[in-house]
């Protein structure tokens, strides 16, 4: 995807959720917001990889997996009522602090197609395998109890099934590297402790 394409679906994520925070007086978004410009701009200044993964779905996987939240939009409604925004848009928060400890962690080993740019083994690393994808899962959920649509819910489950997908090309990809091997082993899960 180039960077034109994604700066375009950043900015038009972010003024939708401006709009709607001025519009309510409800910071509507702001965590999945940062998460996203957190991630696109690693995206931009990211190395070329070692070995990429040749799969057409991998690519689309990716993609959607990645960027497919860009296409949500402010719908303020919170779940519970407006006394559990603060909870939403903590959720949101702790989403993007993880990505950026993800991402910081990576540095410029960051992709998103599945590929091998060199395994990383700490930071959040020794939690899980794939702690961007479970910060995603954190930040998404944050927003998707906050701002509940119909469009919303049908993009939160197509994006968690395309980062499941990715998290598969990404492993099928790095198993012949012996240290990733050997790091599989001492990290069990891949996206939630003691769950997957």
């Amino acid at each position: 995807m180039s960077t034109s394409i994604l700066g375009t679906l950043w900015v038009t994520f972010a003024i939708a959720n401006l709009k709607a925070w001025l519009r309510t007086n409800h910071p509507i978004g702001l965590g999945v917001v940062v998460m996203e410009l957190v991630v696109a701009g690693t995206y931009a200044v990211r190395r070329q990889p070692i070995v990429v993964s040749r799969s057409a779905f991998a690519w689309f996987a990716a993609g959607v997996g990645c960027f497919g939240l860009l296409l949500a939009r402010p719908h303020y409604a919170p779940v519970g009522g407006p006394r559990f925004e603060g909870l939403y848009t903590c959720l949101q928060l702790i989403g993007a602090l993880m990505a950026t400890a993800s991402v910081l962690t990576l540095g410029r080993s960051f992709g998103v197609v599945a590929a091998n740019r060199g395994i990383k083994t700490h930071g959040p690393y020794r939690i899980v395998r794939h702690p961007i994808y479970a910060s995603y899962l954190v930040g998404m959920a944050g927003y998707l109890f906050e701002s509940p649509s119909p469009r919303n819910i049908l993009l939160f489950s197509t994006v968690i099934g395309f980062q499941i997908a990715r998290i598969h090309s990404e492993e099928q990809c790095l198993v012949g590297d012996p240290e990733y091997r050997e790091y599989r082993q001492r990290v069990r899960y891949r996206l939630v402790p003691l769950v997957f």
